[in-house]
Formats: C-alpha cells, sequence, structure tokens
C-alpha cells in the first residue's frame, strides 16, 4: 500500500501518454513492417531492411523540419527576436536640413555600438520629421490614408497599395543603405524598442513619446534585393528575371549561416496634453526641442534549427550505417555462393579454368584447337 501514493502521483497526461502513444506507435507500424519482411527474408535480412526504410525515411522528414521548423515536434526553444543592443540619443539642432547642420557643427557622434555601419541618424541624413515637402507631393487621397503627424514609415506602408508612392520617398542612399519599414511590419521591433525604453529610464512609459520611424539592414536578401532589375508582369506565367528569382530562392532555402540584421526604432518625447473628459485623447505631437532617441537592434535568429539539424545527422548516419551494412552483406553472401561446389558461379569458374588449360571446346565435346589439318 505504501507504494500507492507513488502509482497515483504519475503524470499521465502528458508524460508517460506520450511515451506510451510512442511504443504503441513503433510495435505497430515498425513491427508490422518487420514481421512480414522477417517472414519472407529472413530475421536479420528483414530487421536490416526496416532499418534502412525507417531511418531513410526519418532523413527525409527531418529535412523538411530542418527547412522548416514545425509547430509541434523537435524544434529549438528560442524563437528569433530583435536583442537591444544601445540607446542613442541624438543631439538636438537648430535646422531641419542635414546639409546645413554639418556645416555648423551638429554632427552626430557616433554611438558605442558600429556593427551596422553607417547609421541613418538625424543630421546625417534625412529623417522622417524632416521631409518637409512630402505633404506638397502626396495627393489628397493619399493623404487621407495617413495619420495625422505622420512619418515615413507612416508612407512606407501605402506603398504595397499605390506604388507610385515610391517616387516620393527618399532612396535607401539616402540612408546609408538603410531601408524604411512599412509601419505594418514595425511591431515585433518597435516592442522590443519599447521594453528597452522602460528599462532605461529615459521615459516612464509608452505615453512620453512618440514613435517614428523604423529603418533596417541587413538579413536574408529579399528578391527586391537580389534581383533589382526584375518586374513582374502579370500577363506572364513566368518573372522576366526567372533565372535570378529561382537563384535567390534556392540559396534563401538552403542557407546556413544568416547575415546579421540590424533595426534601429526612432521616439521622440511629446508635448504634454491635458485630455479633457468625455473626449477622445489628443494627438501625440513631437517637441521639436527635444532629441530623437534610437534604439539600435539586431536579430537573433534563435535556436528553432537546430534539434531539426541535429536529428537529421543523426538519421543521415544511421541510414549510411544500415545500408552499408546491406551492401557488404549482399558481397558476403555472393562470395559463399560463388565457393559451393553446385553453384552457376563455380561451374562457370570450372568451365572458363578448363577452357584455359585444354582450349575451347564446342558443346559436343570436340577440340577446336587449330592442328596440323591431318585426318
Amino acid at each position: 500500500m505504501q507504494n500507492a501514493y507513488l502509482i497515483a502521483g504519475l503524470s499521465w497526461d502528458p508524460a508517460i501518454r506520450g511515451i506510451l502513444a510512442v511504443g504503441t506507435g513503433v510495435v505497430v507500424l515498425i513491427g508490422s513492417v518487420y514481421l512480414l519482411l522477417s517472414t519472407n527474408v529472413g530475421f536479420r535480412l528483414g530487421a536490416l531492411v526496416t532499418l534502412s526504410a525507417l531511418t531513410g525515411f526519418l532523413t527525409i522528414l527531418t529535412a523538411i523540419w530542418w527547412i522548416q521548423p514545425p509547430g509541434i515536434g523537435p524544434r529549438g526553444g528560442a524563437d528569433p527576436r530583435w536583442v537591444p543592443l544601445e540607446i542613442y540619443v541624438n543631439p538636438v539642432g537648430q535646422t531641419d536640413q542635414p546639409a546645413l547642420a554639418k556645416q555648423e557643427g551638429e554632427y552626430a557622434p557616433p554611438p558605442a555600438t558600429d556593427a551596422g555601419g553607417a547609421y541613418p541618424f538625424p543630421y546625417d541624413t534625412a529623417t522622417a520629421q524632416k521631409v518637409a515637402d512630402l505633404q506638397n507631393k502626396l495627393s489628397a487621397t493619399q493623404i487621407a490614408q495617413l495619420p495625422k503627424n505622420y512619418n515615413l514609415s507612416d508612407v512606407r506602408g501605402l506603398e504595397d497599395a499605390d506604388p507610385s508612392i515610391k517616387e516620393f520617398l527618399p532612396d535607401r542612399a539616402d540612408f546609408n543603405d538603410w531601408k524604411v519599414v512599412p509601419s505594418s511590419q514595425v511591431g515585433e521591433g518597435q516592442a522590443a524598442a519599447d521594453v528597452a525604453l522602460a528599462n532605461s529610464g529615459l521615459f516612464k512609459d509608452a505615453t512620453e513619446y512618440k514613435k517614428l520611424e523604423v529603418y533596417d539592414r541587413g538579413g536574408t536578401p529579399t528578391p527586391e534585393d537580389d534581383c533589382p532589375n526584375g518586374q513582374n508582369n502579370p500577363k506572364n506565367l513566368l518573372p522576366e528575371d526567372w533565372a535570378c528569382r529561382l537563384k535567390q530562392r534556392f540559396l534563401k532555402t538552403f542557407r546556413i549561416f544568416q547575415p546579421p540584421h540590424y533595426q534601429i526604432a526612432n521616439v521622440q518625447r511629446v508635448i504634454p496634453q491635458e485630455t479633457t473628459p468625455g473626449e477622445a485623447p489628443p494627438v501625440p505631437e513631437v517637441d521639436p526641442t527635444q532629441p530623437v532617441v534610437s534604439v539600435i537592434m539586431i536579430r537573433d535568429q534563435g535556436n528553432v534549427r537546430l534539434k531539426p539539424a541535429a536529428f537529421f545527422f543523426i538519421s543521415a548516419a544511421l541510414f549510411i550505417f544500415f545500408t552499408l551494412l546491406l551492401h557488404f552483406r549482399d558481397k558476403t553472401a555472393a562470395a559463399n555462393r560463388a565457393l559451393e561446389p553446385d553453384s552457376p558461379a563455380a561451374q562457370y569458374a570450372a568451365a572458363r579454368a578448363a577452357e584455359a588449360q585444354h582450349g575451347p571446346q564446342d558443346r559436343a565435346g570436340v577440340d577446336k584447337t587449330p592442328g596440323d589439318g591431318g585426318g
């Protein structure tokens, strides 16, 4: 009775139940295949064939898991995430034009983190708050789709629906090869930046600052990066640069080491405003006298593919091992059969030896060796 408490304490969901499910699957599925093979080719050969087929199937399955980690199954525990490297406070300038700011000595001092290269900081490039003529280039319909006090990320978000907006936006060369992230894709990076800002003590909460533009650089190249001259025509089955896109897709699928990926989220303190009871909160407005705070982040790819890759190499090694055993077994069996006196291989070898000793003979046993022609 003392062991009754131990039995009652066992967790049958999911630990014991999972073990029993795997054990039942192995016995029923793999065991049934081995039973059928062993009745036809023997127990040992059936075991080798079953194990070779099983490890070959697992090699293909784990390769698919490696390329695309599954939602359930062997996968690493750390998902890809943004890791803040530095919180950089830009100096406050007196002019909206970067060129004049540089002439007046309003340089942004280099940050402590320089892994991302030249940064798109204020007074080095034309940031969202410095593009004064953007509103004059956009139509009334386009402006109506943007929020109040919009920035470049908001405008970049309209590019997918309206490609004509691209000609109004600054080029990547204007931002030191950084690209503006659309506002619909900044959620994950901005959330990591909010946590970093809250822990830094610069702001009490997210209501004290306004989220500005977000920049991105590096990472896995996109089709636009590798094939910039390609154009998609909806009337054509294949794109014009199909060879380049096929190569880009192949390299992306089987890429082992990812290039470093950086992102910068800019925020700026807002002007305090009182909220009138019963009305919607006022639209945040940035305080131009306050510096722009940039959160520099790097993409941590996590380890979700580590376990599938380990299972792939283990399965592939076992598959090669069992298939080699089958190969050497076939060679050994063929050599043993050749040693039997009544085997076709032994008879053929004896015939060849007799032919080499006495010369070729026809089926009737007449010697066909050339003679002197006498009767």
